[in-house]
Formats: C-alpha cells, sequence, structure tokens
C-alpha cells in the first residue's frame, strides 16, 4: 500500500551572493519511511534541509508538512511543530550534564518556577530505555567520546515526538555496532510512522536502510526512485550526470624511499596521542592537521 505524503517540498530556491545554491528543489518524504537525499558534495543537500528546518530562509517556494504550509522562522520554530535535525556537526553544551542537553531550553517545571530534576531525570531514563541508549544522563557531555554525543543527540530529535527527522551523516562518527543500533532506531521510528530524511555518501548504508531515495546534482533535483530499483552504479551515474566506469583506478606509483619517519608523536597540551606514520617518496598523504586555532577553541570549551 503506498503510504501517504507527509512532507511535500516544492519549487525550494535558495541563492547567497554569487551562488545559487538551490534551483526550484522538490522532494516528499511518505509517512513511514525513509527517504535518503543523495549528491556530491556542494549538491545543495544540507541546504535544502536547512531551509526546511528554519537555519535558512528559502528565496521561493512552499513546504506542506502533514496537509498544511508551513514556514518556520528558526529551528526553535521546527522542533515545536515536529520537525527535528540531527547535524553532522554536533553543537552541545559540553560543560553540561547529558540531560540538561537533552532538554536544554525546555526544562520541566515545577509550579512554572523551579526546574524538576527528578522529572527531568525520569523522562530522560525513559528515552534512553525506548531507545536502548546506555548513556549516563548525568554525566557531563565533555566525558563521552563522539559516538555516545550522537547517540544522545538522536535522542534530544526523538524526545519532541517529531514527525519528520533529518539525519546529516549520521554514522561519521559510529562504529559498526553502533550503526546496527541505529539502523535499530530509525527501523522503530519509520513503524512509528515517522517520516525519515538520511543523508549520507556511503551507498551501501543507503541501499539498505532507504525506501527512496532523492539525488541532487549542482543545486538542481535530479531523479528520485525507489531504492530496490538502483545500485551503485546508477545511484553514481545520477550523482555526476555521466557514467563513471573507472571508480577506483590502478595505482601507478611505485613507493621509494622513506623521507619522513615520525613515531609515537605525542603532544603535552593536545590530544594528540601516540602517532607514527611514514612518509615516502612518489606516494600522496592525507593528513589531519590540528591547528593552532582548534587547539586553542577546544580549550576555550573546556574551560567555559
Amino acid at each position: 500500500m503506498q503510504q501517504s505524503a507527509l512532507l511535500e517540498m516544492k519549487g525550494i530556491s535558495k541563492s547567497f551572493p554569487g551562488v545559487k545554491a538551490l534551483d526550484k528543489v522538490n522532494l516528499t518524504v511518505r509517512r513511514g519511511t525513509v527517504h535518503a537525499l543523495m549528491g556530491e558534495n556542494g549538491a545543495g543537500k544540507s541546504t535544502l534541509m536547512k531551509c526546511l528546518f528554519g537555519i535558512y530562509h528559502r528565496d521561493e517556494g512552499t513546504v506542506i508538512l502533514d496537509g498544511k504550509e508551513v514556514e518556520f522562522h528558526n529551528s526553535k520554530d521546527a522542533l515545536e511543530n515536529g520537525v527535528a535535525m540531527v547535524h553532522q556537526e554536533l553543537n552541545q553544551a559540553l560543560t553540561r550534564s547529558v540531560q540538561d542537553n537533552l532538554w536544554l531550553g525546555r526544562y520541566p517545571k515545577i509550579a512554572k518556577i523551579m526546574v524538576d530534576e527528578a522529572g527531568m531525570a525520569k523522562k530522560t531514563r525513559e528515552i534512553f530505555d525506548t531507545l536502548g541508549v546506555t548513556v549516563n544522563p548525568k554525566a557531563i557531555m565533555s566525558s563521552l567520546p563522539v559516538s555516545q554525543r550522537q547517540m544522545v543527540e538522536i535522542a534530544k530529535a526523538v524526545s519532541y515526538d517529531s514527525k519528520i527527522i533529518v539525519f546529516d551523516e549520521p554514522t561519521s562518527s559510529l562504529t559498526e555496532t553502533e550503526v546496527e543500533h541505529l539502523f535499530r532506531i530509525i527501523n522503530m521510528l519509520r513503524d512509528k510512522g515517522c517520516g525519515i530524511i538520511y543523508i549520507s555518501h556511503k551507498m551501501e548504508e543507503i541501499l539498505r536502510i532507504s525506501d527512496d531515495v532523492a539525488i541532487m546534482r549542482d543545486g538542481q533535483w535530479v531523479a528520485t526512485k525507489p531504492a530496490s530499483e538502483l545500485d551503485m552504479d546508477e545511484i553514481i551515474r545520477l550523482m555526476v550526470g555521466r557514467e563513471l566506469t573507472n571508480r577506483f583506478p590502478e595505482k601507478t606509483n611505485t613507493p621509494q624511499e622513506v623521507i619522513l619517519d615520525v613515531k609515537n608523536l605525542s603532544g603535552k597540551y593536545t590530544r594528540l596521542k601516540d602517532a607514527t606514520f611514514q612518509l615516502r617518496k612518489a606516494r600522496f598523504w592525507a593528513l589531519r592537521v590540528w591547528t593552532v586555532r582548534e587547539e586553542l577553541k577546544y580549550w576555550k570549551i573546556c574551560l567555559v
């Protein structure tokens, strides 16, 4: 049986100075389904979702949620109307507890004056038990690994009893076991009738978890197809606009002598610990550099 449309975005356009990020994009999410949103970097996926979530104001187009035309002016407006988003870049109060982060801005109150700590703890445990999340609600957020912080963010989205939940690259910091846990949560939400919008570059995940797949390219909608009718090659063709027959070309370079040998490199006031690598001639390395600016930002957050 074909599910009814829960969310419709019609003719959405958004421009920034010198760039048209979205050009009359359409997206329809059916009730009780997982709708994957795919495209290369810069295709406009996150911009479209930020227009939905009230972070950006669209230049034109309409959004219809559960049969009613809506326009959210900010993220709080979206959350209160049943649209939640789990961002790839976590923005949490790191010096506060897990349950504080879960209820920030909407603390349960006693007589509308005092924060109901007991009630907040009870509600947090109930949500965590439902989702199978084992995080300690009293733990300080900065003490948790990124994967657990991600699960807290997912629990927060669910706590709004949302009709639509957007997951933006949710598995980028999760282990295989945690990914399986996330998929169980998504299937549970789908069974409850939620509409899930799932953004990911991992095609194996997309083909496994999705019911429908929408593909964008250069700020435009290209196609929407059932996931069952797609394979990896077809998705890539739609994303790049041409056949891509040589995705993994053979390596022709021959590694030569070592020109840089780093062993057990650690930093006293950084998170760098026991880094070991070699650099050879005729081999390219991609190395994540922890800049001084990032280091100062990290310590500023920790000391607040």
